[in-house]
């Protein structure tokens, strides 16, 4: 009796303390935004790290090599997944050198380290990007994780707990990964994966010897339907899988119904250009894809980094976004026939050229008018001179909040505090975290660690919202990756966006799809699922978590 009355009095204690602890975060984050609005205008975003327990740290490795920037692993990732179906989105971040964690969401406004998190640390590896998707359609979330060497893919035991499963899958790719996306290219209901690597060098040896770039080939492969994949990069022009590529993405780039793939290539060592695979459809020994990256104005020599997919102009077609270092950023312009125009320094993002070494980049509503805004994060690049000291670019420098005007411009709307608090940030992905109805983001920063951004809504007061997580089945993958939805609100615009795992710079970004509506409401809402099937919603309400399952 005595035994069993301490083991509860222990029990309670722990919980009591957990309490105090929870209690203790949702104070600080409520004290912290109101000492912010008393000292002046409210910030669009708030650092939450301490007040959320995000904790986790990144310690990489980059140096000089033969004056080439060589040696080192140039990884970091984050990924958001409501893991445990509990309707929380968790949190997964790598730490390259550093173990990788798993954080739960807690529910209210904070997060505690997940007890799975052991399961998915991968420590002793070196750890790059990471994504979350159910690759087998058993209705929960499985994590993959890119690293330099062997990548690694874990199957979700239904909410208990990770299984490694990469040998039995044969997704083991090994090379310098970078960013993995997800996308059903042929449309038999399972999602197939796209692997980018970065360039070999050095490990690649002799530049003179034939192929020097076999290893940093990018890979695709075909999801079997049976938990295994199939490599079936053979489908594509070897050759041009050869860039050091750090970011890519299946998109519908072309509206045709079926999903394409851009890649974004580092212009170091290997001079390929960004790549452009049009989908074609079955046939070619197995499945079509044609190179069209010249003919669409997409073969752009820089070097890229991240990349941001969205229709930023409502014109019903998705346009690219994705960095550079020292020289402009990119802005890709869709024309709608297939081609694209680079309207970078029209729109007022081009950024360079200056010092700025551009890395992860999203597209994203962070103040629900209706216009997709952009987020880059970058370091800075410093040439050795006597007052600055050795050559590198992973310094601290300033990011970029980009607010859409809705002309096809934007305007720097940095806040004041982050030009003053500068950071090596390379990472970053959106989420709406606390389901407020605001996206929110979480930031990697290389060789320190995560900070937790969230949304204040200090200039989205007023706007309407619709946040829409759409679920396949019967022929459609779980995650309905690939799914658009469009939106006729009652003042008469449109809008469309794209359901897609992985982009960005080694990022997972939630697969739900963020609406903002400014004042308006919504008139119709119809989807049209990857197999092509369109349904028609109305009396949709606005300011909503809506949840649509396909059924035929």
């Amino acid at each position: 009796m005595n035994a069993a009355l301490s083991d509860r009095a222990r029990a309670f204690r722990r919980n009591a303390l957990a309490s105090i602890k929870r209690f203790a975060r949702i104070f600080s984050l409520i004290l912290s935004i109101i000492l912010l609005s008393a000292i002046g205008k409210l910030e669009p975003f708030v650092d939450v790290s301490a007040a959320a327990g995000i904790s986790a740290t990144h310690r990489g490795d980059w140096q000089l090599f033969d004056d080439d920037f060589a040696t080192g692993y140039l990884g970091i990732g984050q990924a958001w997944g409501d893991y445990d179906r509990d309707g929380w989105l968790d949190l997964y971040v790598t730490g390259n050198r550093d173990p990788s964690v798993l954080y739960r969401n807690l529910g209210d406004g904070s997060f505690a380290v997940s007890s799975l998190s052991p399961q998915v640390a991968l420590v002793g590896a070196d750890t790059g990007g990471a994504v979350w998707a159910d690759y087998d359609n058993d209705g929960w979330l499985d994590l993959y994780v890119l690293n330099h060497g062997a990548n690694a893919l874990f199957h979700n035991e239904g909410g208990a707990g990770f299984r490694d499963v990469t040998a039995s899958a044969g997704v083991g790719d090994a090379g310098k990964g970078t960013t993995a996306a997800w996308g059903d290219y042929d449309g038999d209901s399972y999602l197939d994966l796209y692997i980018v690597n970065w360039s070999c060098f050095p490990e690649c040896g002799d530049p003179n010897i034939s192929r020097q770039h076999d290893a940093a080939r990018d890979t695709l492969y075909h999801n079997q339907g049976d938990g295994s994949f199939a490599d079936v990069s053979h489908l594509l022009d070897y050759d041009l899988l050869l860039g050091s590529g750090f970011s890519a993405s299946f998109t519908d780039y072309d509206n045709d119904g079926d999903p394409d793939i851009y890649v974004v290539n580092d212009q170091f060592k290997n001079m390929l250009g960004n790549i452009l695979w049009r989908n074609d459809g079955a046939g070619c020994g197995g499945w079509c894809w044609s190179e069209v990256s010249i003919q669409a104005g997409a073969r752009t020599f820089i070097h890229g980094m991240g990349l941001a997919v969205g229709d930023y102009d409502n014109d019903l077609d998705l346009d690219f976004y994705f960095s550079d270092m020292v020289n402009g950023m990119v802005l890709l312009q869709n024309q709608g026939d297939g081609s694209f125009d680079d309207v970078a320094a029209a729109a007022g993002v081009a950024v360079g050229p200056s010092s700025a070494v551009g890395w992860g980049t999203v597209f994203f509503d962070y103040n629900n008018d209706s216009w997709l805004d952009l987020f880059l994060t970058a370091t800075e690049f410093v040439q050795f001179d006597v007052f600055s000291g050795p050559e590198g670019m992973m310094f601290a420098y300033r990011d970029f909040l980009f607010k859409n005007r809705g002309d096809g411009s934007f305007a720097d709307v940095t806040p004041a505090q982050w030009l003053q608090e500068l950071r090596p940030s390379m990472g970053l992905a959106y989420a709406d975290y606390d389901r407020d109805g605001l996206l929110d983001f979480v930031l990697g920063n290389w060789n320190q660690g995560y900070a937790l951004y969230r949304n204040t809504g200090a200039e989205a007061a007023g706007n309407n919202w619709l946040n829409i997580r759409l679920t396949g089945g019967a022929g459609i993958n779980r995650d309905a990756i690939g799914a658009r939805v469009y939106i006729e609100t009652d003042d008469g615009r449109r809008l469309m966006q794209e359901v897609k795992s992985g982009s960005s710079l080694g990022a997972g970004n939630d697969m739900a799809l963020h609406f903002g509506l400014g004042a308006a409401s919504i008139a119709e809402l119809s989807i049209r699922w990857p197999n092509g099937v369109e349904e028609l919603l109305s009396d949709v309400a606005v300011n909503q978590f809506l949840e649509v399952r396909y059924s035929p």
